[in-house]
């Protein structure tokens, strides 16, 4: 039998006995551990695409599966950056993460601001503003109390230094380890919203916060006058979002990550 080369990300993708990962569970074991593309050639990747045309890269927790891949010699093992290098240089959308017991398809957006993260980049939140904003604020003053884990959730209009393009970005505090689950289902019911079905990744995006664990960035967010919705379905000072306030500088940077870190 072949040894894994990645086993956290192996049982990830079990899906936990039928129940689904964490997408940020299978981004973190990805970056531990790596995984291997199925290789046509030395140097030559093997490619797909998705049902919309975009390209994407089939990855394997383990080797065995990606040589069996139609067409392929063998596999090739790639790191966390060498990953990123890969996708970017073959114009790829999503990276297909595969092991003998389940698959999972993660966007590229997601990925690279995974990365950006990583290496220590640092978003720039404000205020939101404009009609989508305050549909979202709406719908999780009407939904918050239905997730009872969910202590808060700050609402912002984030986007990179180097990038014009914002987006919307939730931060969920949930009463629960790991808090992503909680913060992703919230989201997913907030989006089932008529008003909010035209939003997905990456105009809108979840961050999970744990109350302990990451209380300086918690503490950040409170000191910016970010519209927030508690659990009591109170808003904090800044009530619903309204024009922007000051201008916007680096995200509070925790002691520890937002992801859990297995």
């Amino acid at each position: 039998m072949t040894t894994p080369s990645n086993p956290h990300l192996v049982q990830l993708l079990a899906r936990f006995d039928g129940q689904e990962p964490d997408p940020m569970d299978l981004i973190i074991a990805l970056f531990d551990g790596g995984l291997f593309v199925p290789i046509a050639a030395p140097g030559e990747v093997i490619t797909g695409r998705d049902p919309e045309g975009g390209r994407v890269v089939l990855g394997f927790a383990e080797p065995g599966p990606g040589r069996d891949v139609p067409a392929a010699v063998g596999v090739t093992y790639y790191d966390a950056a060498g990953m990123m290098e890969l996708l970017e240089g073959s114009g790829a959308v999503r990276l297909v993460l595969r092991s003998r017991q389940g698959e999972w398809k993660l966007p590229r957006a997601l990925l690279d601001a995974w990365a950006r993260d990583f290496r220590g980049e640092r978003l720039l939140l404000e205020p939101p503003t404009g009609p989508d904003a305050a549909a979202l604020h709406e719908a999780l003053s009407r939904r918050m109390s239905g997730f009872p884990a969910a202590r808060a959730a700050w609402l912002s209009s984030a986007r990179w230094p180097d990038s014009p393009d914002p987006q919307l970005l939730l931060h969920v505090a949930v009463d629960e380890d790991p808090p992503g689950p909680v913060a992703n289902h919230l989201l997913r019911a907030l989006l089932r919203e008529e008003a909010l079905r035209h939003l997905a990744y990456p105009k809108v995006a979840v961050v999970p916060l744990h109350p302990a664990a990451h209380a300086d960035t918690i503490a950040g967010l409170e000191r910016r006058g970010l519209p927030v919705v508690r659990h009591d379905s109170r808003t904090g000072p800044s009530g619903t979002p309204g024009p922007s306030g000051p201008a916007p500088d680096a995200a509070p940077k925790s002691g520890r990550r937002w992801f859990k870190r297995s």
